[in-house]
C-alpha cells in the first residue's frame, strides 16, 4: 500500500515538471501594461526634447571671429588656403534673443575680433556691424543686420528651474551646426574653481558641451532660453560630465548695460570670500553651514571701511539671505553703488551688524 502511494506520488511530480518543462518563473515576465507605460512616457520624453529644441533651432547661429591680423601676406595665404575659415578663427555660438538681431554669446567667443561672422541655421551669413562684450562676466553682444526680422528665441527664468530638471543644451560643438544634447540641472550655486575665470552664480548641467557650444543657448523643455553656455571643467578639454552656464537673467542684465553704458557697472567691496566647510562651521562654532567665509579684505576699500574681518561669516547682505559664497557675490555685483547697505555677520558665534558702502568695479 505504502508502495503504491509513494508511485502515484512520483507519477504526479513527474507530470507536473513535463507540462511547466521549458516555461519562465512567471515574476521574471514583465507585465504588458508596465511595458507599454515606460515606452509611452519615453516615447514623451522625447517629443518634449525634439519640440523644445524645433522652437529654439531657427534663433541659434554659429559664429566665426577672425582675429586681428598682423602679417598681411598671412592673412592673403590663408585666404587662398582656405577661405571660408581659418585655423586660428575663433568659433563659438551664439542665440538670436531680439528680431532686431541683438545675438548673446561668450566674451572669449569674440574676443579681439576683427571680423565676426554670423551664420543661421539655414546657412545664411552675415557680417556683424556691433560687438561687445565683458571678461569678468565671459558674456558679448553681437548685432547683425537685415531687411527683414530675425527669429529670435524666447526667454525663461532659470529661478523657476530645480535640480534634476532636464534642458538641453545647443551649439556648434567642433563646428558641427545645430548640435542638440540632453541633461539635468545639476546645481544652481556657484563654484569657487570656475569664479577664478569668470564671475557670478551659474548653473551646473551634465548636458554634453563641448567646444563650439560657448554661447549657445542652454533651454528648459519649453524651448525657452535659461542659460548661456560658458564653460566646462575637464582635465582634457572635453566634455566629462560638468558644464556650466550663465542664467539668463544674468546674462540679460549684462547686455543691458552693455547697450546702455557700453560696459557693465557692478557694485565692489573689496573682500575676497570661499565657501563654508564642514570644518569651517566647527571651528568657528556656528550652528549650521550657511554664509559665505571672509577670507581676505583690502586695505582701504569697502570692506576694510565697514570692519569686515577675516573668518567673519556673512550671512545676509542689503536684506538678502547669504546662504553660499557665489550668493554675495551676485548681490554685492547688482546692488546700489555709494549708499549704505546692511551687513549682518557672526564673529566668533555672535551675530554683528554692518553698514557697507559699495563702490563701482574698478575697471579691469
Amino acid at each position: 500500500m505504502k508502495l503504491s502511494i509513494l508511485v502515484f506520488a512520483l507519477i504526479l511530480t513527474l507530470a507536473y515538471q513535463f507540462d511547466t518543462w521549458g516555461q519562465e518563473p512567471t515574476e521574471s515576465v514583465p507585465k504588458v501594461e508596465e511595458h507599454s507605460q515606460t515606452v509611452a512616457d519615453a516615447r514623451a520624453l522625447g517629443r518634449a526634447f525634439r519640440t523644445s529644441a524645433e522652437r529654439v533651432l531657427p534663433s541659434v547661429v554659429t559664429i566665426i571671429a577672425h582675429p586681428k591680423r598682423e602679417n598681411p601676406v598671412g592673412s592673403i595665404l590663408d585666404a587662398v588656403r582656405r577661405p571660408d575659415r581659418d585655423p586660428s578663427d575663433s568659433l563659438g555660438s551664439g542665440v538670436i534673443v531680439s528680431a532686431d538681431g541683438y545675438i548673446l554669446t561668450n566674451h572669449h567667443v569674440i574676443e579681439d575680433a576683427e571680423e565676426i561672422i554670423v551664420e543661421m541655421n539655414n546657412g545664411r551669413r552675415f557680417q556683424a556691424v556691433n560687438s561687445m562684450s565683458d571678461p569678468t562676466f565671459d558674456l558679448g553682444v553681437v548685432k547683425v543686420e537685415a531687411d527683414s526680422p530675425f527669429p529670435f528665441a524666447e526667454l525663461g527664468l532659470s529661478e523657476e528651474l530645480y535640480v534634476g530638471d532636464w534642458v538641453l543644451a545647443i551649439g556648434s560643438p567642433f563646428g558641427l551646426e545645430a548640435s542638440v544634447s540632453a541633461g539635468i540641472i545639476s546645481s544652481k550655486r556657484g563654484h569657487e574653481r570656475l569664479s577664478e575665470l569668470v564671475s557670478g552664480q551659474f548653473l551646473q548641467t551634465d548636458a554634453v558641451i563641448n567646444p563650439g557650444n560657448s554661447g549657445g543657448p542652454l533651454i528648459d523643455l519649453n524651448g525657452r532660453v535659461i542659460g548661456i553656455n560658458t564653460a566646462i571643467t575637464s582635465r582634457t578639454g572635453g566634455y566629462q560630465g560638468i558644464g556650466f552656464a550663465i542664467p539668463i537673467e544674468r546674462a540679460s542684465w549684462i547686455k543691458d548695460e552693455l547697450l546702455q553704458f557700453g560696459r557693465v557697472r557692478t557694485g565692489f567691496a573689496g573682500v575676497r570670500t570661499a565657501e563654508l566647510t564642514y570644518d569651517d562651521m566647527v571651528a568657528l562654532k556656528l550652528p549650521d553651514q550657511t554664509g559665505c567665509l571672509v577670507k581676505v579684505v583690502t586695505p582701504g576699500y569697502p570692506a576694510a571701511l565697514s570692519g569686515l574681518q577675516p573668518n567673519d561669516v556673512i550671512t545676509q547682505f542689503n536684506g538678502r539671505s547669504i546662504r553660499y559664497f557665489s550668493d554675495f557675490a551676485e548681490a554685492v555685483q547688482r546692488s546700489q553703488v555709494g549708499e549704505p547697505l546692511g551687513l549682518t555677520i557672526v564673529r566668533q558665534g555672535n551675530p554683528v551688524e554692518l553698514k557697507i558702502t559699495l563702490i563701482e568695479r574698478p575697471f579691469k
